[in-house]
């Protein structure tokens, strides 16, 4: 049997669907049982459990031969302390991986995670490795996983009305677009068959790294939008334009800072570039797949 926490969670859900394709008992642990159901279709066994209960998740990871372990977001624009969230989850689980008795766990965590301080919520990430990793004989693997391709899904309205896609990064800067879906397929993998020994890091840094402005070259094609450009803007413009929309302030403060450490190279991957550490969906597969498609409907539905 092998948990999979956060199921109905992009990672999670791409984790538990290739477990269960391959054969694998997989327990698909998540906080709704109506968003797992898609799951309990194809053989899994779904338990609903919120992740900050403790006695829920140690029932569910009782028996497991492995977990793998993600802290969900819980919606996190506008959670007034993500950190405390974070710590909170992060004590939930590794309380209940430790009383369950399991010593098999891969965590999904986050490039910069090697830092305590100054990367927003994954300094979070890195006191859960911190905490679990201290479970005396525990084996975890920790996919410190990159930029997530699908964070330019964000986008896609904005690029459809103005022909501008604007974040906060160097238009030049080389990052690690990873897909999702690679980093749950990875997760599968690891977790049914990986030979790690007490803790490993393991960082997925995508097909190749790929700047701002190579990835709105990108979708300009895919897309048809010839005129699409990309615009780099301040921190303190990225911050209003959160908090105008809704965002908490804490949340603001901390994705400023995603975007002041990753501009300083402090979020940065530290393992070579290597068959393990790469994924292999490429940035043209990712939005002729995910973001052309939301890009016409908005087209079809009337958008500019």
């Amino acid at each position: 049997m092998l948990v999979i926490t956060g199921a109905s969670g992009r990672t999670g859900r791409a984790a538990a669907a290739r477990l269960l394709a391959q054969g694998h008992a997989v327990r698909a642990v998540g906080r709704s049982a109506r968003r797992l159901a898609g799951l309990a279709e194809r053989g899994a066994e779904v338990w609903e459990a919120d992740q900050t209960d403790t006695a829920a998740l140690t029932a569910a990871f009782r028996g497991a031969h492995g977990i793998y372990a993600v802290i969900q977001p819980n919606y996190i624009a506008d959670h007034p302390d993500f950190g405390a969230f974070q710590d909170q989850v992060s004590a939930s689980l590794t309380e209940a991986i430790t009383a369950s008795g399991v010593t098999r766990v891969v965590g999904l965590s986050s490039w910069g995670s090697q830092h305590a301080a100054g990367t927003g919520p994954v300094a979070g990430l890195h006191r859960f490795e911190q905490r679990l990793s201290a479970v005396p004989g525990l084996d975890t693997l920790w996919l410190r996983a990159g930029y997530f391709m699908e964070n330019l899904l964000d986008h896609v309205e904005v690029v459809r009305q103005t022909h501008r896609l604007r974040a906060p990064f160097d238009p030049d800067l080389p990052l690690p677009f990873v897909s999702t879906r690679d980093i749950g397929v990875r997760a599968a993998e690891e977790l049914a068959d990986g030979t790690w020994r007490s803790t490993e890091v393991l960082e997925l840094q995508g097909e190749r790294d790929v700047s701002m402005r190579e990835a709105t070259d990108v979708i300009a094609k895919m897309t048809g939008a010839a005129d699409l450009a990309y615009e780099q803007i301040g921190l303190a413009a990225f911050h209003a334009e959160l908090r105008e929309k809704g965002v908490s302030a804490n949340v603001a403060d901390m994705m400023a800072e995603v975007g002041k450490a990753i501009n300083l190279r402090l979020t940065r991957m530290q393992q070579p570039r290597t068959a393990r550490t790469s994924t292999p969906t490429s940035i043209e597969r990712f939005v002729d797949e995910e973001f052309a498609p939301r890009y016409r409907a908005l087209g079809s539905a009337g958008g500019a």
